[in-house]
């Protein structure tokens, strides 16, 4: 009995440690089981707080950019605005294609918050701001090309001209396809004697700046005219009755391509838009004849003095238009620019100047990456230059870079 007394003891006591064992497990377990959700509960929570501290006054603008000017720039302003949007849905943002000239004047009328224009505005026009506002900023917002288009029907290959021939051909000194001074240029094709159209802008165009501009630099003909350089210019060749002006890049596209034997500038994008051929043009600083191609813009900006645009974009920049024209470097196409959009520096109205700043800093970071056929991102050094100058704009003499960022 005692021997038995002593195992059923030992077997008893077994039993109480398994079941002890037990119950501690399952206690364990249901502890543990809380603490990871517990643990996870609060995971969940603090991220939410995280992405709640993220949101900054800046996501919560509410306010309304009204925008214009430049047809240049307007396919990829478009883009633009559908993806700062995307991220800024209390920004709206509209913009008008009217034309660099209507943008600016718009601008400077008060109907516009930011202008938009392929050249800094000249001399007169800048004064003109910085009386009406105080500082202005002109920023530059891409980089993209001039074409010389055609439409000449059997045109096989490339067709060959400079700004001299331009020049005359606008000048209406030069009135037929066959011309000895284009059939010299291209030995390797017969023109039949067909009246050149000219077709330009009829809209004051910073396309038509440029392009002009350019001519003024490079053509002893068209320097010797009295027709100079501006957003507007009296043709010559209108008076002849060869001319043709066509509204906005698209009238002017439109003009080539519904006109054989017709020959306009547009913006390079818009060219690749209509499958327009465009011209290879003489660069005279090197001799060379080039196409206008994402290369040959790319070699122009590469090989820019860059260096000499100044440290201040509030400053009168109508001396840098000539920056990026006749770049001398082999394969460097000869017209290219700058796009520019102008702005006040100081505002009464926090949420427009937040809204203003926010955007402009979208254009020169992200807006720079992926850009359609027909526009170039801007070198790195100028958009850490914009980014500089941004810090600029105010509100009631405060920066707003410190209240977004």
């Amino acid at each position: 009995m005692k021997g038995f007394s002593t195992l059923a003891v030992v077997i008893i006591l077994i039993i109480v440690v398994i079941a002890v064992a037990g119950i501690f497990f399952v206690i364990n377990s249901q502890g543990g089981h809380n603490t990871t959700t517990t643990s996870t509960s609060s995971s969940f929570s603090t991220s939410s707080q995280a992405s709640s501290s993220q949101t900054t006054a800046s996501s919560q603008i509410s306010a309304s950019i009204i925008a214009g000017g430049s047809t240049f720039v307007n396919p990829l302003m478009q883009v633009w605005i559908k993806d700062f949007q995307s991220n800024y849905n209390g920004i709206q943002v509209t913009y008008s294609a009217v034309g660099s000239g209507a943008g600016v004047n718009n601008f400077l009328q008060g109907a516009y918050d930011i202008g938009a224009t392929d050249v800094p505005p000249p001399s007169n026009l800048y004064q003109q701001l910085t009386q009406k506002y105080g500082e202005v900023l002109t920023i530059p917002d891409v980089v993209g090309a001039v074409d010389i288009i055609y439409n000449i029907p059997s045109f096989s290959g490339t067709l060959n001209l400079t700004a001299d021939v331009l020049a005359k051909i606008y000048l209406g000194q030069i009135q037929y396809w066959d011309d000895p001074a284009i059939k010299a240029l291209n030995p390797h094709f017969n023109f039949t004697h067909q009246k050149i159209i000219a077709v330009h802008r009829s809209d004051g165009s910073g396309t038509t700046f440029i392009f002009t501009y350019w001519l003024y630099t490079s053509s002893q003909s068209w320097r010797s005219s009295n027709v100079s350089y501006g957003y507007t210019v009296n043709w010559p060749v209108d008076k002849l009755g060869n001319g043709l002006g066509g509204k906005g890049s698209d009238g002017v596209t439109a003009y080539v391509s519904q006109n054989p034997y017709s020959i306009g500038y547009v913006e390079a994008q818009y060219a690749i838009a209509k499958n327009l051929t465009p011209a290879a043009v003489l660069n005279p600083s090197t001799g060379d004849y080039v196409l206008p191609t994402q290369a040959s813009i790319e070699t122009a900006i590469q090989n820019a003095n860059l260096s000499s645009l100044p440290s201040s974009l509030t400053r009168d920049l109508s001396q840098y238009l000539s920056v990026f024209l006749n770049v001398k470097a082999h394969n460097a196409y000869p017209i290219v620019t700058f796009s520019w959009l102008v702005i006040k520096v100081n505002y009464t109205d926090k949420s427009k100047a937040e809204a203003i700043y926010l955007f402009l800093k979208y254009i020169a970071t992200t807006g720079q990456t992926e850009l359609p056929s027909g526009y170039i991102e801007l070198p790195s050094n100028i958009q850490q230059l914009i980014l500089q100058n941004l810090k600029l704009i105010s509100y009631n003499n405060t920066s707003v870079y410190t209240l977004v960022s």
